[in-house]
């Protein structure tokens, strides 16, 4: 037995020693690691440890803002696009205890008076197995702010239950959360949404991009860029301090030369013509005639581009008064006639011998509107009385490459160069083609498109003494270095002599004295221009449409010394068939306010 003994204890000692030097070799393989990380490692697990608790963070820069001029007689701006603060509330229903109160409060912050809708937001509350829901997107902090006071009562109120320690210390351990959100806000609404565009989403659907009009045209300008800053995060991914990045740049400011109580009585008083007329849509062009300023350009339907996904279509977007290629129709015989005088080849008391006809080779026979013979007239009634066979006598002459190239020199067929999406180029390749019937066909605004813009630049050139400025829009950008871009009026060039304008201004005022223009008039003002209803055509058959018409009317006042050009024009109205009862009221009516606004004194 002392034997076994002995031999236990020799194993019991073994065993002892050799866990004693696993455990030496342990400790010292533990401080080897130690000492490697400790000492030798210590620059790259240090660095290892910071990547993992840096973060970084991009930095959103602010959307530059876009300005109208208040009035004429200030130089206060009226801010068109701004950024303005909303907030996207939730909730945590987990941490939420008195769900009724918090639904109250919602509802009646949030002017929810259906009891539907109300119900909705109490189920959301009382999801207790769940951490998120959502309660409201884009609500603006006037809003926000009664929210959060009512929901710190009612914190208090619960406060007022528990111990110290149990105590709810803000409104996230109350179960609700805001998070701040910076949108485009546009404060006019539907008032100019087609100059200014909107602020949507790419094609990702992630981030905000400028889409149409001025948004979409200096989208690169107004954007800014992007900065970032790195630093150190909590356990949660806070940034608690940043001390490497870059800063953001803002965007650009923009300011128009749009007059916004122009505008808003321009648009308004278009708005109220499409619904008495009962047409499909509308437009009005106003432009200052020495400078080419774009005072007010107006479409309707418009659109709300602080809610733009509420249209019944996309085209509501386009631009019509840059975008819309359509035939002119009577309106294009006073830029013939410009030509034709400009040539040399009619003077305004050249008779003409009215057949109530012209032919051409090919069997094509040309009418006038009124399918009347109207006998020995001069240049003016031919204008007056809105002569088909007379403006194509007036051009007889004009060869047709010159004709051509004047056409082109008035604007028609290139864009004009506005700082504005969408501007379109029209099609004047009609003229190109041999054959007398294009040009005379054109002289009185059928087989060619034209835009509103190019219309009224045309227009523009002949009340400014036969100089063509260039339209635009914008007249500075101030950057956020303070660096500023300033437009000033550009001539483009001479399209016709001083004294041929001369001649047709005067025409053009007998027109609205004594044609078809009367209602287009102001007491007391010499006003000239021009009306045209323009048939459209069917693209699937190559025919005019019988029942369809676009009315436009154009025209600049006072006659020697215009203070403005402007466009009217409806597309498809019903209740009249000839633009003399639709737009030349409308121009008259605008035209008006625009003379007693710029205080210009009479001169008849």
């Amino acid at each position: 037995m002392n034997f076994f003994r002995s031999q236990n204890f020799k194993i019991s000692v073994f065993r002892i020693n050799a866990l004693a030097w696993g455990i030496f070799f342990l400790m010292l393989l533990i401080i080897g690691r130690l000492f490697y990380v400790q000492i030798l490692g210590n620059e790259y697990y240090f660095n290892l440890g910071l990547d993992q608790r840096s973060i970084v963070k991009d930095i959103k820069p602010e959307r530059g803002r876009i300005y109208a001029i208040v009035n004429d007689e200030s130089s206060e701006l009226y801010p068109l696009a701004v950024n303005q603060v909303y907030y996207e509330i939730s909730v945590d229903p987990s941490k939420i205890t008195r769900p009724q109160n918090v639904a109250d409060i919602f509802s009646q912050a949030l002017e929810i008076s259906d009891p539907v809708e109300q119900s909705k937001i109490l189920d959301k509350l009382k999801k207790e197995n769940r951490f998120y829901e959502l309660i409201a997107k884009d609500v603006p902090l006037e809003k926000v702010e009664p929210i959060k006071a009512s929901l710190e009562q009612l914190r208090f109120d619960i406060n007022k239950e528990k111990s110290e320690k149990e105590q709810i210390k803000d409104l996230s351990g109350l179960g609700v959360n805001f998070v701040k959100n910076v949108l485009r806000y546009y404060p006019d609404k539907e008032i100019g949404a087609h100059i200014l565009g909107f602020l949507g989403y790419d094609e990702q659907g992630l981030d905000r991009v400028g889409k149409y009009g001025l948004e979409g045209y200096f989208e690169n300008i107004l954007s800014g860029s992007e900065g970032q800053v790195k630093g150190e995060a909590d356990v949660a991914g806070r940034l608690l301090s940043g001390d490497d990045g870059q800063a953001a740049e803002n965007g650009a400011d923009i300011i128009l030369t749009i007059d916004r109580t122009v505008q808003y009585a321009a648009c308004r008083a278009l708005e109220k013509s499409v619904a008495q007329h009962e047409a499909k849509s509308g437009t009005v062009i106003i432009m200052e005639t020495a400078t080419g300023a774009i005072l007010a350009m107006c479409n309707y339907p418009s659109f709300d581009p602080n809610n733009y996904s509420q249209v019944d279509s996309a085209d509501v977007y386009n631009n019509w008064a840059v975008y819309h290629n359509y035939e002119p129709g009577s309106v294009m015989k006073a830029i013939s006639m410009a030509i034709a005088i400009d040539q040399g080849k009619v003077t305004p008391n050249t008779l003409y011998n009215d057949e109530g006809e012209v032919k051409f080779a090919g069997g094509y026979v040309v009418k006038n509107s009124d399918l009347k013979a109207h006998g020995m007239v001069d240049m003016k009634e031919v204008l007056a009385s809105s002569l088909n066979t007379g403006i194509i006598f007036a051009t007889s002459e004009v060869n047709n490459k010159i004709f051509e190239d004047y056409i082109k020199k008035f604007g028609f067929g290139e864009s004009m160069g506005l700082d504005i999406s969408q501007d379109s180029r029209g099609d004047i390749s009609s003229l190109a083609k041999s054959g007398d019937i294009f040009r005379a066909t054109a002289s009185y605004g059928q087989g060619i498109t034209v835009t509103p813009l190019q219309m009224v630049s045309a227009f523009n050139t002949i009340a400014n003494r036969g100089e063509m400025m260039k339209p635009y829009i914008v007249s500075q950008v101030n950057y956020p270095d303070g660096h500023q871009e300033v437009y000033q009026p550009e001539k483009i060039r001479r399209v016709i002599e001083a004294s041929t304008a001369s001649q047709l201004s005067a025409m053009l005022v007998h027109v609205v004295d004594t044609g078809h223009s009367k209602r287009a008039g102001v007491e007391g003002y010499y006003v000239a221009g021009k009306t045209g209803t323009a048939q459209v055509a069917d693209t699937a058959t190559g025919q005019y449409h019988v029942n369809k018409t676009i009315h436009n009317f154009v025209g600049f006042a006072p006659n020697e010394n215009p203070k403005f050009t402007m466009l009217t024009k409806l597309d498809y109205p019903t209740s009249a068939a000839f633009a003399e009862s639709t737009v030349a009221p409308l121009f008259g009516e605008i035209a008006k306010f625009l003379l007693e606004y710029y205080q210009v004194a009479p001169n008849r």
